[in-house]
């Protein structure tokens, strides 16, 4: 298979976000030869560093606007948005997950998270890709996010793992 795979989402919370419990990453078919598609899992894992903001809905609920940057496998350098409702009362939250590659490609996938509260928030956020566009237009795959979020500088940090699959 050609070209570079997708990079896993990053996702984030304000104050008391993240995604539900860890779960294994789902598997591709394995590759198919003489045919006309080919399936291939690929190790996918990047860091990533950026802001969020979040603003209140009605309790306990609240919408978290994440922006980042980072570099990670088969996207390299990447954008990443991860637009997230909160649900404080629970620390957990819900959302999308987009990566975009410089050449524009996308990786998108749906997330859930779950927080640990202090000053410093840690968050472990689950993502399942659901689509892609360009080079990544059949892309598969699931991931786990690892991050931190300063509640006092609204920066956060995290690193991704887990398995990219595309089919041509």
């Amino acid at each position: 298979m050609k070209g570079s795979l997708a990079v896993s989402a990053i996702f984030s919370f304000v104050l008391l976000t993240g995604c539900s419990a860890p779960t294994a990453p789902a598997s591709a078919p394995p590759a198919v030869s003489g045919g006309t598609a080919a399936v291939a899992n690929r190790p996918f894992k990047g860091s990533f560093d950026g802001t969020q903001t979040v603003t209140p809905g009605t309790p306990p609920f609240a919408t978290v606007q994440m922006q980042g940057e980072g570099t990670g496998s088969h996207v390299g350098r990447f954008e990443i948005a991860l637009p997230h409702t909160v649900n404080f009362a629970t620390a957990t939250a819900t959302g999308i997950c987009t990566i975009i590659a410089a050449d524009g490609s996308r990786i998108i996938a749906s997330f859930s998270g779950q927080a640990q509260l202090g000053p410093i928030v840690s968050i472990v956020e689950q993502a399942t890709i659901t689509s892609g566009t360009g080079r990544f237009a059949n892309a598969s795959g699931t991931f786990t996010i690892h991050r931190t979020f300063d509640q006092a500088s609204g920066r956060t940090t995290g690193e991704f793992e887990g398995t990219l699959a595309l089919s041509k």
